[in-house]
C-alpha cells in the first residue's frame, strides 16, 4: 500500500512497544470471545465467526502496515546513514512486532477452523465459557521480563495490558481478584502506586531468618510465595474500582523464581476465595518443584488436581513465544495438562 511521506519522528520507540505489549490485550479478548461475549449469556457460531473473521482482518491490515513502515526505515537508514544505529533499534522493535501480529492472525485461523470445522448451523452454541466468578493468578517471576528470557520479550507487559482489557469489559456479574507470585518486595514498584501494600502479611515465623531466600524456601512457610490485591473476590463497578486496580496491576514487576504450586495451594484450600468457579493462571515457566526436582510434573498435577476439591476451572495462558509456537517444552506440557485435568483450556500468546 502507498504510504505518505512523513519524518522519521514520527516513529518512537515507546509507541512500538506498546503496540507490541497490547498483543497481550488482543490475545485474552480472543480468549474472552471464544468462551462468551460480554453481556451475552451465550452466543451463535456465526457470531463467533463474523467477530473473528473482523479480528483477523483488521490484524493482517496491522501486519501489512508494519511491514511497509519497516521498508520506509531501511530505506531512511541507507539516506541517512548518521541515524543508522536509531534506526536499526527502531527496526528491529518493527521486526517483532510484525513476527508477533502475524502469530496471532495465524492463531486466528486456527481457532476459525477448529471452531467452525463441521458446523453450518449458526444456532449451535459454543459449548464453555469463563466463569464470572474468578482468580486472575499472576506470574511474576525474573524470566516475565524482556533481559531475562531468551527471546528478549516483555511478557509481563503483556499480561499487563490482557488484565486491564479484562478488568474493563467486565459488568455487575464479575466477581475478580488478582493473586501474584512470588511477593518480594522488588516484585512491586511502590513509586507508581505509594498506597499498594504487599499482602497477605508474612508469617512471624519468617521473621527468625536472616535470608529471605532461605524462608522463601522452606516448604512449610509462606514467606514471600504470594501476594493478593484484595484477598477475597470483589465485584468492580464503578471506573474508580477499576483504575484502583488498574494503578495496582502497574505496579507489578518481575523478580526471583515461580512459586505456582504455592499460590495455587493458596486460592484452592485456604478457604479465602471459596466461591470462585474459575482460576486463570498467566505464566511462562516451569513451577519451582519441578524446575528444583523437589517434585515431578505428573506428581506435582496430581497434587494440584487433589487440593482442588471444590472443582474449580483452571485456564492456563502461556506467555512467550515457546507458547504461542506450541514447542515441545515441559512448561508447555505442564500448563496444557494443568487446564485439561481442572476442566479447563489453555493458550498461548
Amino acid at each position: 500500500m502507498k504510504r505518505p511521506n512523513r519524518e522519521i519522528n514520527s516513529f518512537s520507540i515507546s509507541m512500538l512497544d506498546t503496540i507490541s505489549g497490547a498483543l497481550g490485550a488482543v490475545m485474552i479478548l480472543i480468549l474472552i470471545l471464544l468462551t462468551q461475549k460480554i453481556g451475552v449469556e451465550s452466543m451463535t457460531c456465526q457470531d463467533v465467526k463474523s467477530e473473528l473473521i473482523t479480528s483477523s482482518d483488521e490484524l493482517a491490515k496491522t501486519t501489512d502496515e508494519l511491514t511497509e513502515t519497516r521498508k520506509e526505515l531501511q530505506k531512511y537508514k541507507t539516506e541517512h546513514p548518521q541515524t543508522i544505529e536509531k534506526i536499526s533499534t527502531i527496526t528491529k522493535i518493527i521486526d517483532a512486532t510484525t513476527d508477533k501480529f502475524t502469530n496471532v492472525v495465524k492463531k486466528i485461523s486456527e481457532m476459525k477452523k477448529e471452531l467452525f470445522k463441521g458446523t453450518d448451523d449458526a444456532s449451535e452454541l459454543i459449548a464453555f465459557k469463563i466463569p464470572h466468578k474468578i482468580v486472575m493468578l499472576i506470574d511474576l517471576s525474573g524470566s516475565m521480563a524482556a533481559d531475562n528470557n531468551k527471546y528478549k520479550e516483555d511478557r509481563l507487559s503483556q499480561v499487563k495490558a490482557a488484565l486491564k482489557m479484562f478488568i474493563a469489559a467486565m459488568d455487575e456479574r464479575y466477581w475478580i481478584d488478582i493473586v501474584y507470585f512470588p511477593a518480594f518486595s522488588e516484585n512491586i514498584n511502590k513509586e507508581v502506586y505509594p498506597g499498594f501494600v504487599i499482602k497477605p502479611e508474612l508469617d512471624r515465623r519468617c521473621r527468625g531468618y536472616e535470608l529471605r531466600d532461605e524462608a522463601y524456601d522452606n516448604p512449610a512457610l509462606t514467606c514471600y510465595k504470594y501476594g493478593y490485591f484484595e484477598g477475597k473476590l470483589v465485584n468492580i463497578l464503578s471506573e474508580n474500582d477499576k483504575h484502583t486496580f488498574y494503578k495496582k496491576i502497574a505496579c507489578l514487576q518481575p523478580y526471583h523464581d515461580t512459586p505456582t504450586e504455592a499460590a495455587l495451594e493458596f486460592v484452592l484450600t485456604k478457604g479465602t476465595y471459596k466461591d470462585a468457579a474459575g482460576i486463570i493462571l498467566f505464566s511462562d515457566g516451569q513451577p519451582d518443584s519441578i524446575k528444583k526436582k523437589t517434585l515431578t510434573k505428573d506428581a506435582l498435577l496430581k497434587m494440584i488436581r487433589r487440593m482442588n476439591k471444590s472443582e474449580k476451572k483452571i485456564f492456563t495462558v502461556g506467555v512467550g513465544t515457546e507458547f504461542r509456537n506450541q514447542e515441545d517444552s515441559e512448561a508447555v506440557d505442564f500448563l496444557k495438562q494443568l487446564a485439561a485435568q481442572n476442566k479447563g483450556f489453555y493458550i498461548g500468546f
